[in-house]
């Protein structure tokens, strides 16, 4: 491949999606990762028979029609956690979850150079404001092992930004005048916040420390919900509230597993199994704990997490919704209502408040204040994150980016900028 000149790019690795933007020919552009999408699920699937794993949609169609393998979703999740250091079974083999990422990494770097036509050494990776809520130990351990990943990917120069800076460094690069705005980068797990002064005489300005007053995030994201809304409105079909023989409850671990995303893949290990037979053996209602040992058996776990999620992204436009269970759950009917919805991440909803205001108090400005609430993210999209956010700022405009492309887009400009003046220097 030829190399023209030192190219540069921006990498939002997301927890649901991600995306990759490069600075090419002077222009900066999203990088298509699967046909058309600029955006790619952060999903990969490994098959049994030990061939090259798929990635993105290919990985979920190949698990959708019961290709013998295994998918992993989530798994920027894993960065924060000692899993990180772990090694698990894929397609024949035992591999560490930080060569699994690597792997992803590369593939999107593969995709971006094949779509230039030259090789990329520069990058800026987006992080969260916290990888692990109240733990800056583990949180700088998550970003260093982040860097160990971009470079065994492929890239040799890799810095950090916040994701809701680049998502502002987006949005700014719209704009006509001046705003004191409140970035809200809400993903598949981190909610994210920052409060900047933006404005088209801000954006030459090589050092930008002063407009930034505020960043502060926590782990709350579409996958919380997710877990929520599944807790709440399926694994009651599957014995969540059924008893023992002896009427106690039955334990709770194995529905969070199972309606938590990147915990999935863990459940179906030889210890869990013979756990989960004995829970079945004393259930006072071993019906609907065998739907459970079902769902398991058939690998069906991501499947019928993903129909959760398509009902949680329906109730943003609608008051119910039927949870399709058709292939996971035969025979069982769920719904979903709007109401049900929020009472059950009421708990969430509460602490991306505290999170708005604490992020106000950070940057001293009080809510009426702020001129425009910039959206981006998936979860923005959901009515009550939004009214809780609107809540706070009762004078903003509320603007929705790219909730899919904001931060990658972001990230390139400010890889432009940043590794220009290194070249400068």
């Amino acid at each position: 491949m030829k190399q023209k000149s030192k190219i540069c790019c921006g990498v939002d690795f997301g927890t649901s999606n991600s995306a990759i933007a490069v600075v090419h020919d002077g222009d900066t552009v999203l990088v298509p990762l699967e046909g058309a999408h600029t955006t790619i699920p952060s999903a990969i699937f490994y098959p049994s028979g030990g061939t090259s794993p798929l990635y993105g949609r290919a990985a979920i169609a190949a698990y959708t029609v019961h290709e013998p393998g295994r998918l992993m979703r989530s798994l920027k999740s894993i960065l924060g956690s000692d899993l990180i250091v772990e090694k698990t079974a894929v397609g024949g083999r035992y591999v560490s979850f930080e060569e699994i990422l690597v792997g992803f990494v590369r593939h999107l770097k593969a995709r971006a150079e094949s779509h230039i036509g030259c090789s990329i050494d520069q990058v800026i990776m987006g992080r969260p404001v916290h990888f692990v809520d109240g733990n800056d130990v583990v949180d700088t351990r998550a970003e260093n092992k982040l860097c160990d990943i971009a470079r065994s990917a492929g890239f040799k120069s890799v810095a950090f930004q916040f994701e809701p800076i680049a998502a502002a460094l987006s949005f700014e690069h719209t704009l006509a005048r001046e705003e004191l705005v409140f970035i809200a980068d809400i993903g598949g797990g981190t909610a994210d916040f920052s409060i900047l002064r933006v404005g088209p005489t801000r954006w030459s300005n090589a050092d930008r420390a002063g407009d930034i007053l505020a960043n502060e995030g926590i782990r709350v994201g579409g996958t919380n919900l997710d877990m929520r809304l599944s807790l709440a409105a399926v694994m009651p079909h599957l014995g969540s509230e059924a008893q023992t023989v002896k009427g106690l409850d039955l334990p709770r671990w194995p529905f969070v597993d199972l309606a938590t995303w990147h915990r999935i893949h863990t459940i179906a290990s030889t210890k869990n199994l013979h756990t989960l037979g004995q829970i079945l053996s004393d259930c006072a209602e071993p019906e609907k704990f065998a739907r459970y040992i079902e769902v398991i058996r058939q690998q069906s776990g991501h499947l019928l997490a993903g129909s959760v999620e398509q009902a949680k992204i329906e109730l943003s436009a609608r008051d119910a919704v039927a949870i399709n269970l058709r292939e996971t759950v035969p025979g069982v009917a769920a719904e979903a209502t709007r109401g049900q919805f929020e009472g059950a991440v009421a708990h969430e909803l509460e602490r991306l408040g505290e999170i708005v205001r604490a992020t106000l108090g950070a940057a001293g400005q009080h809510g009426s204040a702020i001129t425009t609430l910039f959206l981006t993210g998936g979860t923005s999209a959901v009515p009550a994150v939004r009214q809780v956010l609107e809540k706070h700022l009762p004078r903003a405009e509320t603007i929705e980016g790219d909730l899919f492309n904001s931060v990658a887009f972001g990230l390139a400009l400010d890889a432009q900028r940043r590794f220009a003046r290194r070249k400068a220097a």
